[in-house]
């Protein structure tokens, strides 16, 4: 392990609840961490299972490891214990990650060499997505970065302005493999969360009912530019405890899921531009909620153009036509862009366009695929089970792929060639009698 006094601290951060099932198999791929000066803080609101024996036994063996709660027993929310785990982090650079993520191989280390290299204070990668069995199908399955099966490679620097200038034009935080959101998919130095705070009136970080888009809306705003690197090191986790996937499913856990986190939110109400409506967990919705918090807080020198309030009800109308959404959760998300349009004049606009939509019968991706974005695999088929071994899959296929060149297979085959003629050479001959009688 490292031991350079010299190397920045480095916290990852685990607000949770009831993840103790996943719980494990995170804390594996953060022991396996080769860098010393590194603290794994997980943050436990309220959990009813048997989480914090989880982590106390993780913590007897890795000393890195540390358990905290922020409501001594009882739950808090979601916003307020990452807000709480946030607290515990002392200076240096932060990443957050959810009770059933991961940190891939060697990921704490390489990501100090590409900021040292970089001198950037914010680096983001496209993290991979592991789903657990019964999350969007009875198998699980490993889906990772690759435009069009090639893996990608290299390391480069982006504007912030450019990204944000996207975000409010595209409004979709979630496939946008450059945001800097640190949860999961990036990592942030201190400094910059201590910014944030400092523009919040009530010295908060996380100012919206969800952390994880607004903290790269928020952190992109602060910088002019930060680093992003095609090389993953960490990894979603999607199990069938995770919050998105309780609100598009239709079963008891997940609406009971679903109704604690809304009664939590009540009181975090969106942007009054979104008529200062209930947290809505449609994409669209929640990043111009994130560009317009952003925007309001005092001093934040983040641009962006103003939102076209017409292309964000197309936008999320179109989304809950696309069959992810359980059937009985969309008249709530229609009253809430109902609401939204009224606010900005566009009632009878809305209204023609839901009239005109209808739900498409998409079905998940199941087995072994490639899209132009994507490669997906079937976890059964190559023994992953968690995101333990999600991780290693992933890391193998970034760091070997990339090298599988012509030249590289050619080298393979004039190896292979060399090494089976040399057998059928003839060298010295064998001892004679003299010598072994």
């Amino acid at each position: 392990m490292s031991t350079s006094p010299s190397k920045p601290l480095f916290t990852v951060i685990i607000p949770t609840k009831d993840r103790s099932d996943y719980m494990y198999h995170t804390l594996r791929t953060c022991s396996l961490q080769d860098y010393e000066n590194l603290e794994i803080i997980v943050s436990d609101d309220g959990s009813t299972d048997n989480l914090k024996e989880i982590v106390e036994e993780a913590a007897r063996k890795d000393p890195r490891i540390r358990y905290v709660s922020p409501g001594n027993g009882e739950s808090v929310g979601m916003r307020d214990n990452f807000e709480f785990a946030l607290d515990q982090v002392k200076p240096g650079y932060v990443l957050a990650l959810g009770g059933d993520d991961a940190l891939l191989p060697y990921g704490i280390s390489r990501m100090w060499e590409i900021l040292e290299a970089t001198g950037q204070e914010i680096l983001t990668w496209p993290a991979p997505a592991y789903f657990y069995p019964k999350t969007k199908m009875e198998t699980g399955q490993l889906i990772v970065h690759a435009k069009y099966g090639r893996i990608k490679k290299g390391t480069r620097i982006i504007k912030s302005k450019q990204f944000l200038e996207r975000q409010a034009k595209n409004l979709s935080y979630v496939s946008d493999i450059e945001s800097p959101m640190f949860y999961v998919k990036s990592v942030v130095s201190t400094r910059l969360v201590d910014k944030v705070r400092s523009r919040s009136s009530d010295g908060r970080f996380y100012a919206c009912s969800t952390p994880d888009g607004y903290s790269g809306i928020v952190l992109a705003g602060e910088v002019e530019t930060y680093a992003f690197t095609e090389n993953p090191f960490s990894m979603h986790g999607v199990s069938p405890t995770s919050q998105g996937v309780g609100y598009l499913s239709d079963t008891k856990e997940a609406n009971s899921r679903s109704e604690d986190f809304f009664k939590k939110a009540k009181n975090i109400p969106m942007h009054r531009e979104l008529a200062t409506q209930e947290y809505s967990p449609l994409i669209t919705v929640m990043t111009a909620d994130y560009l317009l918090t952003a925007r309001d807080l005092p001093g934040w020198p983040g641009i962006f153009p103003p939102i076209d309030f017409k292309q964000l009800l197309t936008q999320s109308i179109s989304e809950l036509s696309d069959n992810l959404f359980a059937y009985d959760k969309v008249s709530r998300e229609l009253g809430i862009l109902h609401r939204i349009a009224k606010y900005h004049g566009l009632e009878d606009f809305f209204k023609s366009k839901v009239r005109s939509a209808h739900r498409n019968k998409r079905n998940t991706l199941e087995g072994n695929a490639i899209s132009a974005g994507r490669i997906y695999l079937d976890a059964n088929q190559f023994n992953i089970h968690n995101v333990y071994d999600a991780v290693y899959v992933a890391n193998y296929i970034h760091q070997i792929i990339p090298k599988l060149t012509f030249s590289t297979l050619l080298g393979f085959i004039k190896n292979s060639i060399k090494y089976g003629l040399s057998g059928k050479s003839k060298g010295a001959a064998l001892p004679n009698e003299e010598a072994w009688l």
